[in-house]
């Protein structure tokens, strides 16, 4: 049985006439069968309480002797509160009650007598499933015995845990989840993975009842609205050591990699059946313990909001949702590593920065193959993402530049037609819409300008700036401004040289 609570308060008050009639009735039913009291017991289990039959039997055949039963209320024992219990019944009056403060609530019993308290209440309470088992509790605990108790039974099986059905029915309805056969789980929990004891995202509490062939899960959220599954068993059952029929775990996916040892085990398991933890504390101690014990491991282990990717870097990388560019440097950055990374509620950039003093000028300089301006962007006062986007872009342009083709030098229309399409394929709009403005002052060149505005679709903004003949022509020129600004590279000089030419221009590309 779990640890028992200590109770915290006891104290006295008026009895309530029904719960003074409840005790009186109680203490009656006793008069004609004082063996309520004990469980039923297998043929093999009754020895042990013989002697204790005895002394009942003894206190039963003065049932009605006031004057006797005064004298032997005095015994401590289960006999002792028999006795003060039959005064009860005898007085037909109990105006004041004590009361006991219990972790289940205040329970309230007729101090008749010397017995131990927690005695009066077993015999006074004989029909509580609960309260009853105390009764009883110290033989069970020394001749190592296992009680089952429930609305509609009271059984030993001795030295042996055995169950039966009725109070394992009982207990899957204390319990509330959904019950499969074997298993009880909370909806997030399917049964054949409670069963085979397999990893999901969800973190679980998993407890085998060996002797009743069940297995009890629940995830980490809905432990949020139980208190302590164990308790909730146990207060129903006396036997020496849960341990022995009960294996408890939590499973996460952290501890797939790293458990915990059997000590770090044991201690969590003490708390938790003493009840001073909840279920939802027991899972989230546990799980803490683990990725405390991973992160001083020397073995790589990726851990993201509770999940386990093991050493799987594009996986892990994957779930963090980054972009392009950084999916491309985490992927570096993780695969230089060997330390644990656990971390939860996270951004790629985050993790970015985890990492950036480490590795990322070596992947600067991978992706540039120049050292110099890998050295340049690493000295930006900016974020490891932002950084390495402006290198990619870098990357990018260059890549573009190289595809182009390069001229010696190009008559004025044409230079100006190139800047502007060799600053779009290389810098976007926000540049080339810039460069549009540094158009040469002749009426061809700012009608080549706003044919580039059209293509760009920013023409109604900038209309104003412009005459007549100078939009219209424009509005003729859109056409090839909007193909150059797209055009595959071996196809540019012709493109550029078909613009200039419609627009009425001489010159001729080199």
């Amino acid at each position: 049985m779990a640890k028992k609570s200590k109770m915290r308060r006891s104290f006295a008050r008026t009895a309530p006439k029904s719960q003074e009639n409840y005790l009186i009735e109680n203490a009656k039913k006793l008069q004609e069968n004082p063996f309520l009291i004990l469980p039923t017991c297998s043929d093999e289990s009754a020895k042990y309480f013989q002697k204790l039959r005895k002394k009942i039997t003894k206190i039963h055949h003065f049932s009605a002797d006031e004057k006797k039963l005064e004298k032997l209320a005095n015994k401590k024992g289960l006999d002792g509160a028999l006795a003060g219990t039959y005064l009860l019944a005898i007085s037909e009056k109990a105006p004041y009650l004590a009361a006991l403060t219990f972790p289940t609530g205040d329970i309230t019993y007729a101090q008749r007598g010397k017995a131990n308290r927690e005695k009066l209440i077993a015999v006074q309470h004989f029909d509580d499933p609960v309260f009853r088992l105390r009764g009883i509790a110290d033989i069970v605990f020394k001749k190592k015995l296992h009680v089952y108790s429930w609305d509609a039974g009271y059984v030993c099986t001795g030295q042996e845990a055995h169950p039966p059905v009725e109070f394992v029915d009982f207990i899957r309805n204390k319990i509330g989840f959904i019950s499969k056969k074997d298993v009880i789980s909370c909806p997030h929990i399917p049964a054949d993975i409670a069963r085979k004891k397999e990893y999901l995202p969800l973190n679980y509490l998993r407890i085998e009842w060996k002797s009743a062939q069940i297995t009890i899960a629940l995830c980490e959220n809905c432990a949020k609205t139980t208190k302590n599954t164990m308790f909730t068993i146990s207060k129903y059952m006396v036997q020496r050591n849960l341990s022995d029929d009960f294996a408890i775990e939590v499973i996460t996916q952290v501890g797939r990699h790293q458990d915990l040892s059997d000590s770090q085990k044991t201690a969590s398991q003490q708390e938790y059946l003493s009840g001073r933890l909840t279920d939802a504390d027991f899972i989230k101690k546990i799980s803490k313990s683990q990725e405390d014990s991973v992160k001083t491991a020397e073995e790589k282990i990726l851990v993201l909001d509770g999940v386990s990717y093991g050493t799987d870097v594009p996986r892990f990388v994957e779930a963090l949702q980054p972009t392009s560019y950084e999916k491309t440097a985490l992927e570096f950055f993780l695969s230089k590593t060997q330390e644990p990374l656990i971390i939860s509620k996270t951004t790629p950039s985050k993790v970015l920065e985890r990492y950036w003093d480490q590795y990322g000028r070596e992947f600067l300089e991978s992706i540039l193959d120049d050292k110099k301006n890998a050295a340049s962007l690493c000295q930006l006062d900016d974020t490891p993402s932002n950084i390495i986007l402006l290198a990619f872009e870098y990357q990018q342009r260059q890549v573009i530049l190289s595809r182009l083709p390069v001229y010696k030098s190009l008559p004025p229309l044409a230079t100006f037609a190139d800047a502007v399409a060799r600053t779009y394929m290389t810098f976007g709009e926000k540049k080339a819409l810039a460069e549009i403005k540094n158009h040469p002052d002749a009426s061809k060149a700012k009608s080549i300008a706003y044919a580039f505005l059209l293509a760009l679709g920013k023409g109604t903004e900038e209309k104003w700036k412009y005459t007549k003949d100078e939009i219209d022509y424009g509005e003729f020129l859109q056409q090839y401004t909007k193909k150059l600004l797209n055009v595959e590279p071996d196809k540019y000089s012709a493109l550029l040289q078909e613009l200039l030419a419609a627009s009425g221009s001489s010159e001729t590309i080199p």
